[in-house]
């Protein structure tokens, strides 16, 4: 900074109490008001280029971040903002370093995407798309990273204050993305984090009622749980309920229907974001399968709060102790948990349903795509074949109607020669002899039992009669056969005519139909 000067001889000015300034020339004061204005004239004037520190302030920076140290990383990001405060690679730096400080307790998740935010909006416009990419990736990351922590706090302390921070975690996640959308116009997909939210709540309800609920329930096979036990007991069911149900709601395709009242607010802001994000992650079936496996968890884990109880115990009279049931759910509880146990069974129903129908219309709809694509391909080898088509059509007619005309001609033999079996004599004396039989028999019939020499005589006559019938129909019989033999040997000689034709139809028939 230039020296102060006395404003009337210019002689060195001595600062004195009170901010008075007297010229050591002269004399004269200079008053603490006169002497702010001289400095800020002198600013005004003077101006400290610092800007050949920047990139010094930055590769420590950066060297720092390297290192782990995000603290150092942000106080030098914060040197470059102070002398250039529109330069976007210290405020992208920022942004991470001040974010991966972030803590249960202390969340900054909020803070570093600010400073995102305001390297892409200082960033130039080529180098703005790069940016915003790699904002996303850190958001995403942060947001995993801040879900993974407080699953693993769950995991072993699950009460009623972590499974509230599961649901204030992912408000302040969901609420920070919508900002980034706001500023900057550009929306990042959420299904990634909702998926990785819904299964690490899966396995940190399983991780703590494996090592920390149960056990402390019904752990000690000497003891019986207490009054204490139980009520801690009920209390991490529902904790764990809650957080399945907001899991399940995590996973659903369309946030509706959920069960949990408490998340009500935090599927507003859901509701919300959806109008930006278009995504269709949630359509693979491993969610459906998730979302049955869930639902069954609340099943076993209402049926185990239904099924709780805490024992007290008491003497005898002789010194002994016994144990007698003393604490468990109302029958209204009970009766409300098992309406949820209801509903869950109706929601896996509906899960399956709607599993096997989507299934069903993915199978229809490659079915359909398939008959298209072959018709495509079958059309375009014929557009390119056109010649070939017409000339087998031709030949294909022709044929046909070569085995028409033989089939025709086969008829026509055929019918000829049924009329000459219907023509074959014999048939009026056959049935003449019939009739003759009929009346001997007759006869012999009308004859008493004493009249034996006259029923014998008849039936010789009759028999003489059935044999000249015999004789006729074996003549009429053998006529009937050459006919037959006649009528096979004709359609045998078609029938060796039509065959070639008809094979060669078929193959003709295959070539314009099969598959291209």
């Amino acid at each position: 900074m230039a020296a102060l000067v006395c404003d009337l001889c210019g002689g060195k000015l001595i600062m004195g109490a009170g901010g008075i300034a007297t010229c050591e020339s002269c004399g004269m004061e200079h008053s603490a008001d006169r002497m702010k204005e001289k400095v800020q004239e002198i600013k005004g004037t003077v101006r400290i280029d610092n800007s050949h520190m920047i990139e010094n302030y930055l590769e420590i920076a950066r060297t720092a971040k390297n290192a782990g140290n995000n603290a150092e990383a942000e106080s030098y990001c914060n040197r470059v903002i102070e002398i250039e405060p529109t330069n976007y690679r210290a405020w992208m730096l920022k942004g991470e370093v001040v974010a991966w400080q972030s803590s249960l307790q202390n969340s900054r998740f909020d803070e570093g995407v600010v400073a995102f935010v305001k390297a892409i909006n200082n960033a130039p416009e080529e180098e703005k798309e790069e940016l915003i990419e790699e904002a996303e990736e850190q958001i995403k990351s942060l947001s995993l990273a801040m879900i993974s922590s407080r699953a693993n706090i769950f995991a072993k302390w699950p009460n009623k204050e972590e499974s509230d921070g599961f649901i204030s975690d992912w408000t302040s996640i969901l609420t920070t993305v919508v900002m980034f959308l706001t500023e900057t116009g550009a929306p990042i997909s959420i299904a990634e984090i909702k998926k990785h939210a819904a299964k690490q709540i899966d396995q940190s309800v399983a991780k703590a009622w494996k090592d920390v609920i149960w056990p402390d329930y019904n752990g000690d096979p000497n003891d019986r749980p207490g009054k204490y036990e139980w009520e801690t007991f009920i209390e991490r069911v529902d904790c764990c309920i809650t957080l399945v149900k907001k899991a399940i709601n995590l996973s659903d395709e369309d946030d509706e229907d959920d069960e949990d009242d408490e998340d009500d607010e935090d599927d507003e802001d859901d509701e919300d974001y959806e109008d930006y994000e278009d995504d269709e992650d949630y359509e693979d079936y491993e969610d459906y399968e998730d979302n049955i496996q869930r639902y069954e968890n609340l099943i076993f884990m209402e049926k185990a709060a239904i099924d709780s109880c805490a024992w007290g115990y008491d003497y005898t009279d002789l010194g002994s102790k016994y144990w007698y049931e003393s604490w468990h759910l109302t029958d209204k509880a009970k009766s409300l948990r098992r309406t949820e146990i209801s509903q869950y069974e109706a929601k896996i129903r509906e899960i399956k349903a709607s599993i096997a129908a989507k299934q069903a219309a993915e199978k229809a709809e490659k079915e359909r795509i398939a008959r298209e694509e072959a018709q495509k391909r079958f059309d375009a080898y014929w557009a390119e074949h056109a010649e070939e088509k017409a000339s087998l059509e031709s030949e294909k007619k022709d044929l046909s109607s070569q085995i028409s005309a033989l089939k025709t001609s086969c008829d026509g033999q055929v019918a000829a020669l049924n009329k000459e079996i219907a023509a074959i004599p014999g048939k009026a004396e056959r049935d003449n002899i019939g009739e003759r039989i009929k009346k001997l028999s007759k006869e012999k019939s009308a004859l008493g039992i004493f009249k034996g020499k006259e029923k014998k005589a008849l039936q010789e006559q009759i028999d003489q009669l059935n044999a000249e019938k015999k004789s006729v129909q074996d003549r009429m019989d053998a006529a009937r056969k050459e006919i037959d033999a006649k009528i096979a040997s004709v359609k045998e000689e078609i029938q060796k005519k039509v065959t070639p034709l008809q094979n060669r139809v078929n193959m003709i028939s295959d070539e314009l139909t099969k598959a291209r």
